[in-house]
C-alpha cells in the first residue's frame, strides 16, 4: 500500500458516520484528563510583558500584510507577538471549576499546540536561545543556551531582525476526547495558530513563513522533544521563519542543525496524565505525513489591497475577546453585504495574512449554509476558494453565479436548517446561526503532490476558521468550529465519488446565547506592561 493510501485509509477510519462514530474512548476518564501547560521543571523564566489592548491598528489593516516599518526584535517585540496570538485570553468559573480560554481556538478547549521558540543572542537575554512558550504565566522556560560558536551559526543563517519558531503538538490532548479522530483536530489548532501568529506578527511589521527546507522528521531533535523524560508524546508540525519581509526562505546550515540536536537542555517536562491510551494510528499517521525537505520557494510579497470594512475598530481587543459558541439563538440573521465582506475576506489573494505563510496553494472550497441572510435566497451555495472549475456534482445543482466579483453559486434554494444540522452531527448549532459552512478538498489532487499535503489542507481550515472568528466578532456575533460532523454523507450531498471532495471542518455563525453562570476571570492577575513609547 503507498503511503497515499495509507492516509487515505486514516482518513476513512477515522470518519464518522450516523451509524457508528470513529474510534473513540466512548466515554471521557476524568481521572486521565490531560493537564492544559507544558511546563518545564528546573528551567530559568524569563517574563514576558504585554501592552494595554487599546493600543491598536484599525482591525482591517493586518490582512494586507505587515503595518509599518518592522519592529526591533527585543523583549518588547516577541512578548507582544505572543500575548496577541497564543496567550490566555480568559479564564472561566463555574461550581468550582476554572478553566482557560486562548487567544488561539482548540478543538474542545484542549488546546494540544505548544511552541518553541529559537532567539538570536540578545533578543530577550545577552545569550541565544532554546526557549519554550507557557501561556499560563505569559513567560519563555529557558531550555537551552546557545554556546558561543552556536549562535554565531544561528545569527549567520537567519536574516536580521528575525527568530524561529516551532508550533508542537501533543495528540493525547486530543485523543483523550476523540480518539482516533485527534490528528485531524491537532492539525486545524496549527493552522489556527499559525493564524493567529501571522496577524499579531503584522502588526509588529513582520511576517510569518513557513521553512520547508529541513525535513519534518528533523525536527523534534532540534527543539529537544525526541530526548527522555516525556511520558506523552510531542512533536513538531511547523517550523517558521518570524521577523522582517523577506524575499527567500534562509537556509539552516547542516552544522546548525546538528549543533542544535546535540544541545543540553535545562528542565524536565512535567507528566500530563497519570495514565494515557495509545491510539496506534495517530503517530503512524503522523508520521506518514512529516514533509521531507522541500524546494524553498520564493515568498510572495505581502501588500494586498484590502478593503476597509470596519473602520474605526480596533484589531487587538477582538483578538483577545474571541470565544467559541456554545449556542446560537435560532433567530437573528445578517444582511447579504456583511456576508459579502466575509467572503471577500476569505479569498486567498485578499487576505495574504493568514494565508501566505504556509506557501501552499489555496485547496478550500466552501459549501455554504445559508439560513438568514436577507437579500439572499435560502439555500445551498459554493464559494470557490481554489480556483476548480464549478461543477462535477450533483446533476441538480444550479450553479447560478450569485455576482461578478466573486466565484460564489447558488446550488440549490430551500430551506437547509435541518440538513445543516443533520450533518453536523445533529447538532443544532449548526442550524440556528446566520448560516453554516462546511470546507472541502480534493483529497487525491492533494495526495498527488505527497502525502504531507494531507495536514496541510487542515492548516488551511484553521486558518479560515480563524478569519470567521474575527469577522464574526467584529460584526458583533459569534462564530464556532465544528469538528463534529458526517463525512460520508456530506459525500453523499454532492453526489461526488467518495475520495473527489472531502469535508474536513464545519463552522457556523450567528448570535450566541451565553451562559450567565458562568464566571468571567481576569487572563493573568499581574502582567508587567511596557512603557509608553
Amino acid at each position: 500500500m503507498s503511503a497515499a493510501d495509507e492516509v487515505r485509509a486514516y482518513h476513512a477510519l477515522s470518519r464518522h458516520a450516523p451509524q457508528r462514530f470513529a474510534p473513540g474512548p466512548g466515554e471521557l476518564d476524568w481521572a486521565t484528563q490531560p493537564a492544559p501547560f507544558r511546563r518545564y521543571a528546573g528551567t530559568r523564566l524569563i517574563e514576558l510583558l504585554q501592552r494595554p489592548l487599546e493600543e491598536s491598528p484599525g482591525y482591517d489593516a493586518a490582512f494586507a500584510g505587515p503595518i509599518g516599518a518592522a519592529a526591533p526584535l527585543n523583549l518588547a517585540s516577541v512578548s507582544q507577538l505572543l500575548y496577541d496570538s497564543l496567550a490566555i485570553s480568559a479564564w472561566k468559573a463555574s461550581a468550582g471549576s476554572r478553566w482557560a480560554l486562548r487567544v488561539n481556538p482548540s478543538s474542545g478547549n484542549l488546546h494540544p499546540t505548544e511552541a518553541y521558540l529559537l532567539l538570536p543572542a540578545g533578543t530577550v537575554d545577552p545569550s541565544a536561545l532554546l526557549a519554550h512558550y507557557t501561556a499560563d504565566e505569559h513567560a519563555l522556560e529557558l531550555r537551552a543556551e546557545l554556546p558561543a560558536p552556536l549562535a554565531r551559526q544561528l545569527h549567520d543563517a537567519l536574516p536580521p531582525g528575525g527568530m524561529l519558531l516551532a508550533l508542537a503538538s501533543i495528540a493525547w490532548r486530543e485523543a483523550w476526547k476523540y480518539g482516533e479522530r485527534a490528528y485531524r483536530y491537532c492539525q486545524h489548532d496549527v493552522g489556527h495558530a499559525l493564524a493567529c501568529l501571522a496577524i499579531a506578527a503584522a502588526i509588529q511589521g513582520w511576517e510569518v513563513r513557513l521553512l520547508r527546507g529541513v525535513a519534518e522528521r528533523r525536527l523534534d531533535a532540534l527543539f529537544g522533544l525526541d530526548r527522555a523524560g516525556f511520558h506523552e508524546r510531542e512533536a513538531v508540525d511547523a517550523l517558521c521563519w518570524i521577523g522582517p519581509p523577506q524575499a527567500l526562505e534562509p537556509s539552516l546550515p547542516e552544522p546548525l542543525l546538528q549543533g542544535l540536536a546535540a544541545l543540553d537542555l535545562h528542565g524536565q517536562p512535567n507528566r500530563l496524565s497519570r495514565d494515557y491510551q495509545q491510539w496506534p494510528e495517530l503517530q503512524r499517521v503522523h508520521e506518514l505525513c512529516r514533509a521531507p525537505a522541500l524546494a524553498p520557494r520564493p515568498w510572495s510579497a505581502a501588500g494586498a489591497e484590502v478593503a476597509v470594512e470596519n473602520p474605526g475598530l480596533p484589531l487587538r481587543p477582538i483578538l483577545h475577546r474571541r470565544r467559541s459558541a456554545q449556542r446560537l439563538d435560532g433567530r437573528s440573521g445578517i444582511h447579504f453585504d456583511l456576508l459579502l465582506a466575509w467572503l471577500r475576506r476569505l479569498m486567498p489573494a485578499a487576505a495574504p495574512v493568514p494565508f501566505a505563510c504556509s506557501g501552499e496553494p489555496p485547496r478550500i472550497d466552501l459549501l455554504l449554509f445559508i439560513h438568514r441572510v436577507q437579500g439572499l435566497v435560502p439555500g445551498l451555495y459554493w464559494l470557490g476558494r481554489s480556483g476548480r472549475a464549478p461543477g462535477g456534482l450533483r446533476e441538480d445543482f444550479l450553479w447560478q453565479p450569485v455576482l461578478d466579483e466573486l466565484p460564489l453559486y447558488r446550488l440549490l434554494e430551500g430551506d437547509a436548517r435541518q440538513l445543516a444540522a443533520f450533518l453536523s452531527c445533529g447538532q443544532d448549532i449548526a442550524s440556528d446561526g446566520c448560516l453554516a459552512l462546511a470546507m472541502l478538498a480534493d483529497l487525491d489532487a492533494a495526495l498527488a503532490e505527497g502525502p504531507w499535503t494531507y495536514p496541510r489542507l487542515y492548516w488551511e481550515c484553521g486558518q479560515i476558521g480563524q478569519l470567521l472568528y474575527l469577522e464574526a466578532e467584529a460584526a458583533g456575533l459569534s462564530g464556532t468550529g465544528i469538528g463534529c460532523y458526517f463525512d460520508e454523507a456530506l459525500g453523499e450531498l454532492l453526489g461526488a465519488d467518495s475520495d473527489y471532495l472531502l469535508s474536513l471542518y464545519h463552522f457556523t455563525i450567528g448570535r450566541a446565547v451565553w451562559d450567565t453562570r458562568l464566571t468571567d476571570l481576569p487572563a493573568y492577575p499581574v502582567l508587567r506592561r511596557q512603557q509608553p513609547v
